[in-house]
């Protein structure tokens, strides 16, 4: 028994620190990008204008493709 609830909590634990990752390696991109300062505003503003990226993928795409992540930032910044 004591096996199935410690199976269920890593699967819940890892998805929680996947989701981690993929923060931070995106709001490395965008501090060193310059465009935005902070990982926070990034999101918001992809809500706002309603780009509807997530997580996995903005992280895949900030770390393999920087020109089509300065694609997304352009298109951030240019919708204002």
């Amino acid at each position: 028994m004591r096996v199935f609830v410690s199976s269920h909590q890593d699967r819940s634990r890892k998805k929680r620190d996947f989701r981690r990752l993929w923060i931070t390696r995106i709001n490395a991109v965008t501090r060193e990008e310059r465009v935005f300062s902070s990982y926070s505003k990034l999101i918001h503003n992809l809500y706002k204008r309603q780009l509807l990226l997530n997580r996995k993928i903005l992280a895949q795409i900030a770390l393999s493709n920087k020109n089509c992540f300065d694609m997304i930032f352009n298109k951030i910044i240019n919708q204002k």
